[in-house]
């Protein structure tokens, strides 16, 4: 079994002489919403996460070469850089040296974003990325979606995609997904499930050895037929 104690986040660009791109959105304002939204429910899971993002810069290089020398000196077990993507096309795509450990996360994590509506565009090999190349431990880059598309863009919500990464990677490493949750009277930790393409209260209680009148009750839902791929229901 894949065993993770720690985990290193780099929020991709926010630092001087190293920004992102801009389209619709910019990179850097969902880079570090959706990170900072993953870095939460890592810790929440009792995970430690290595936040490996600089705060100052002086050159692109010491901008990618920080956030390296941050996560190996951490002895962090896995590397995730958090990114968009522009250019014209859609969806969501993984960077890493292909095969093993790497891989198999990025599939999993692209199967939660494509489940909440995403695009999958699949493991791309990249073998030329400083912080691939740079880190000690298997390393990936998540381009989450691109920020100049219209499709992308609309209604994103970096929440829901941040949900999606961690669920992937709770996935791959056998992580309980009970972590901090904060409802609507702080009613602090409980068992959450996002809701994926297909799936419907009846399944998803039997799932939890929970009723579909329990989830409709604590949930606040007011018609049980109707709930939306990337919502959150508390299950406990």
């Amino acid at each position: 079994m894949n065993r993770l104690n720690t985990i290193a986040i780099d929020i991709g660009h926010n630092a001087n002489y190293d920004t992102g791109a801009v389209g619709i959105r910019s990179e850097d304002e969902l880079n570090k919403l959706v990170g900072e939204a993953l870095i939460e429910k890592l810790r929440g899971a009792g995970i430690n996460v290595v936040n490996c993002t600089p705060s100052n810069a002086t050159s692109l290089h010491d901008s990618l070469n920080q956030r390296c020398i941050v996560a190996n000196n951490s002895n962090a077990d896995f590397f995730i850089s958090i990114h968009h993507n522009t250019g014209g096309g859609e969806g969501a795509e993984v960077l890493c040296l292909s095969g093993g450990l790497a891989e198999e996360v990025g599939n999993a994590i692209l199967n939660k974003l494509e489940g909440i509506g995403l695009k999958n565009r699949g493991i791309k090999e990249r073998k030329n990325l400083f912080v691939i190349n740079n880190t000690v431990m298997k390393a990936i880059l998540v381009e989450c979606a691109f920020c100049d598309s219209e499709k992308d863009m609309n209604n994103y919500n970096e929440e829901i995609v941040a949900e999606a990464i961690f669920e992937g990677v709770c996935k791959i490493f056998d992580i309980d997904y009970t972590y901090v949750i904060d409802g609507e009277n702080g009613d602090g930790k409980g068992l959450c499930h996002m809701v994926v393409s297909g799936e419907c209260l009846s399944g998803i209680a039997r799932k939890y050895g929970t009723s579909v009148e329990k989830l409709v009750e604590i949930n606040g839902i007011s018609n049980s037929n109707l709930i939306f791929v990337g919502q959150i229901l508390k299950i406990k």
